[in-house]
């Protein structure tokens, strides 16, 4: 049994012997015999020869000893004598064809590689039936041409056709009707480094027909061109046709046929309108009643001719009541502000109904009938308060912090008005007419400021841009609504107000908590935007933490931003009031709570977060609640 068992295991081990080793090892070169030279079954003199190469033949070879190299023919391996091989080195091997090559086919799916070994790296697999140009490199190898390079291939795998070759364009070539898959490079010549002619869109129709397994011909105004066949479709049915509204760039020549030889039958103005679809990628048909011409794409303009709108005539005027100013030309659209009876303004008119106002760089929309122009001649207007907490009040000559200053005025002073001026109130002061901001006027006395200092923290900064929607950044919200929460609660309150940040700075959640106690601070607001991955999440909220020392009166701060700030923004979602143990929340050393504003990552958050009025109502909203619990606690 045991001489049986052995006996059937030494038949496998011949038959695999048989076989051969079809793979050489990783370590391979490229040399030349430099004589003719015995190829052996085994590394010895004694060994048999089992071919001689001629002098100057290459060969694949590896290592073996200081005598012997292996030698790789038709798959397996040999020995031969050390000394009379040559290594060639790798940069005297050109990639470039030189040599007179032969027409071939593939008989089976063949690997092409990059150098005459199984262990060389696959350049690409052609399928079986491929033609290819091929010339002969040793016993087992040829060489492959490819897009203008040299490869190598098994040679018992490529068996050479008897054609007639030919690079000219036939006469009457069997041409195609296709479609790109993508956009194409069309070159002068059938090779990826062949100059570039044109490049075209994708889904431009095109006249081709065959060149070779890679490329095709391509016919464009009667002449031939090459591009990859790889990206272009056959169309075996008629592409519908889409005709589109244009109009003429230019006096627009129309002609019998695509050829600017031709005739030309008809000419059109420059901005004449015209119904036309695309023809090929040059050239366009246009109908023009029955008839149809053609003429260059690239002298139509897709669309209607564009309406020119006359120049809009601004005038000067006054409201003659409160009026109330609309984002959109509705009355039910969201109100923008107000403006004062009396207060002067620029204008133009729409129809008889509605006018555009402009203020600074923004255009609001208001009702004809409360506007006048001109300038209101009125006496006085009633009384206000200056309001500059701990400062003075400039007044100045004209309605511009440009003008000439003559004065100034004390916080609390009372003193009548007589209009309202490109964003100034205008006074009399010394018996002339004078102005002043009406950002530092209240129409009710000041009351006594709160000793409370305020600390506003907008987040992120600098390197760090917080959440992210294109070109729109955390960060930057953040720093604006900050200040015009700063802005309003000085102007409003005359309350001490400090910033952990007015710049585009970065500061690490410990720097804040520690400006926050540095700056004397009695309570602490973080402004934050919220984001997440999915666009659906939306709305306002605040936090405050439950690990804090002061958690307690944290909640009630929170409470009051949360819904003053929900009673300003009614169009956004109210998420309410959370707890978490945020840093800058956790570890301060006074009442602090954290805001988040909207989601950036929310289509409808994102548009309230690109409003100046927006924002300019959010900061209101979180100031609002700020003060309720400074009056409460101060």
């Amino acid at each position: 049994m045991k001489k049986k068992i052995f006996t059937f295991v030494m038949s496998v081990f011949i038959v695999f012997a048989s076989i051969g080793v079809h793979q050489v090892e990783a370590a391979t070169y490229n040399g030349k015999t430099s004589v003719n030279l015995n190829v052996r079954v085994k590394p010895d003199l004694n060994g048999k020869v089992y071919t001689t190469l001629k002098k100057n033949s290459s060969v694949n070879y590896g290592n073996y000893n200081s005598s012997w190299v292996k030698v790789y023919l038709n798959g397996k391996t040999y020995y031969a004598s050390k000394r009379y091989i040559v290594p060639i080195k790798a940069s005297q091997i050109s990639t470039t064809s030189t040599v007179k090559t032969t027409k071939g086919v593939t008989t089976a799916n063949l690997n092409v590689r990059t150098s005459p070994s199984l262990s060389g790296k696959v350049y690409k697999t052609l399928k079986k039936n491929t033609k290819v140009e091929y010339a002969s490199y040793n016993s087992s190898w040829v060489k492959v041409v490819i897009s203008g390079k040299t490869y190598y291939a098994s040679k018992k795998y490529v068996k050479s056709v008897s054609t007639t070759p030919s690079s000219s364009v036939p006469s009457t070539p069997n041409v195609l009707k296709g479609i790109l898959t993508s956009n194409l490079n069309i070159r002068m010549s059938p090779s990826l480094s062949g100059k570039v002619y044109k490049t075209l869109k994708k889904n431009t129709k095109v006249d081709y027909a065959s060149y070779n397994s890679s490329w095709v011909k391509v016919i464009i105004s009667g002449k031939t061109y090459y591009a990859s066949k790889a990206y272009i479709k056959p169309v075996t049915t008629e592409v519908k046709v889409t005709k589109v509204i244009g109009y003429a760039k230019e006096p627009l020549k129309l002609y019998s046929k695509t050829d600017q030889k031709s005739t030309v039958v008809n000419t059109l103005p420059s901005k004449k309108e015209m119904t036309y679809s695309k023809y090929n990628s040059d050239w366009s048909i246009v109908y023009l009643g029955t008839k149809t011409y053609f003429t260059l794409t690239k002298w139509i303009i897709v669309g209607k001719v564009p309406v020119e709108k006359p120049v809009e005539e601004k005038i000067q005027g006054y409201a003659s009541q409160t009026l109330i100013l609309y984002n959109q030309l509705s009355s039910n659209a969201t109100i923008v502000k107000e403006l004062r009876k009396y207060e002067s303004l620029t204008y133009s008119k729409i129809d008889e109904n509605w006018i555009k106002v402009y203020i600074g760089s923004n255009i609001y929309y208001a009702e004809a009938s409360k506007v006048i122009s001109g300038k209101p001649d009125v006496d006085s207007l009633g009384v206000i308060y200056v309001n500059v907490p701990g400062d003075v009040l400039n007044v100045r000559q004209a309605a511009s912090v440009n003008s000439k200053q003559v004065g100034t005025l004390k916080h609390g002073t009372e003193i009548e008005y007589y209009g309202t001026e490109n964003g100034f109130h205008k006074i009399k002061f010394n018996g002339q007419f004078a102005y002043i901001s009406s950002a530092f006027i209240k129409t009710s006395k000041p009351v006594a400021s709160s000793n409370a200092v305020i600390i506003l923290d907008p987040g992120h900064g600098g390197r760090d841009p917080g959440a992210v929607n294109g070109s729109l950044y955390e960060k930057t919200i953040v720093l604006d609504v900050t200040k015009r929460v700063e802005a309003y609660l000085r102007s409003k309150y005359g309350y001490t107000v400090r910033m952990t940040r007015s710049t585009d700075v970065y500061l690490t959640l410990e720097q804040r908590v520690a400006a926050a106690k540095s700056l004397r601070g009695n309570l602490f607001i973080s402004m934050h935007v919220n984001a997440l991955n999915v666009s659906t999440a939306k709305g306002m909220e605040t936090y405050y933490s439950t690990r804090s020392a002061h958690s307690a009166r944290s909640r009630v701060l929170a409470s009051n931003i949360q819904n003053n700030l929900a009673s300003k923004m009614s169009g956004m979602s109210n998420r309410g009031v959370k707890t978490a143990n945020y840093h800058v929340i956790t570890y301060n050393t006074m009442p602090s709570a954290l805001v988040e504003l909207g989601f950036i990552s929310s289509p409808t958050d994102l548009t309230y977060l690109r409003s100046d009025a927006s924002r300019q109502r959010m900061a209101e909203g979180v100031a609002e609640g700020i003060a309720k619990y400074v009056q409460t606690y101060h």
